[in-house]
């Protein structure tokens, strides 16, 4: 999970919610043209990753599924005060279908049924006060860190304490997110050995670590022609360390 710097609401948003103030996310979403500019400008601001694993949020292709839906970080049919949860613009995020799915993109690899994460464990359940909202993390620090060898996720307790993140909410956001499952776990391996095969290789060419982690960080830790970070996003930015974290530096990195 990475902090999201939330852009404009979609003009459309606006629109329907001032028309229809006590209507829901399903109702909203019949009409596609609004569902869909909803979405890009949820992707947008996530720099098209799930704002939970970070996997890439794939468009649907062919006959696939989309790897994308909205999820409500607040429970939607919270119905204790007036207020719609539903509509609330802060409260929308763009997460993928957490390996539940086996007509989605890349089924090969996404669709691991019973072996779910993300939003499919926290389904309707209000965890608003047991686990991290990625739209309150510091962007400055990754309050997470990962094992190259089998791309397990752990919490960085130095980097919570100075962030001033309640450690055992960071564990709570992994564990029940499911964020070190095996599909995610296998998933984040694969990344991060292509990265230190490309560092082991310009260490043999003749770099430093310090000068092949910096390159690896220029090209890697980047927004694509899209606007889209690299999947895995916090797992590449632990593994390059403090290059990742002077490139980040450099570029006024927001989230």
């Amino acid at each position: 999970m990475k902090k999201i710097q939330k852009g404009a609401e979609p003009d459309k948003l606006t629109q329907y919610r001032q028309l229809r103030p006590a209507n829901t996310w399903k109702q909203c979403a019949k009409d596609k043209d609004r569902k869909v500019q909803i979405q890009n400008q949820l992707k947008l601001d996530q720099g098209g990753l799930c704002a939970y694993c970070e996997i890439d949020l794939k468009p649907a292709y062919g006959n696939d599924a989309a790897d994308l839906r909205v999820e409500h970080f607040h429970p939607k049919t919270d119905a204790s005060t007036q207020h719609n949860w539903h509509l609330d613009w802060q409260n929308l995020l763009a997460c993928c279908h957490g390996g539940s799915r086996s007509d989605v993109v890349d089924s090969g690899s996404r669709h691991t049924s019973p072996d779910h994460s993300c939003d499919v464990p926290k389904a309707d359940n209000d965890w608003d006060d047991i686990i991290l909202n990625p739209l309150h993390l510091p962007a400055s620090l990754c309050l997470f860190k990962f094992n190259r060898a089998d791309g397990s996720i752990s919490v960085n307790i130095a980097h919570c304490q100075q962030a001033g993140v309640d450690e055992s909410k960071a564990q709570a956001t992994i564990d029940m997110l499911r964020l070190d499952s095996t599909r995610l776990r296998n998933l984040r391996e694969l990344v991060l050995n292509n990265l230190n095969e490309q560092l082991r290789n310009m260490m043999l060419a003749g770099y430093t670590t310090e000068e092949a982690r910096m390159r690896l960080t220029k090209t890697e830790l980047k927004k694509d022609d899209h606007g889209n970070w690299p999947a895995f996003f916090s797992a590449i930015r632990s593994y390059l360390g403090s290059a990742a974290e002077q490139q980040l530096n450099t570029i006024n990195y927001k989230g």
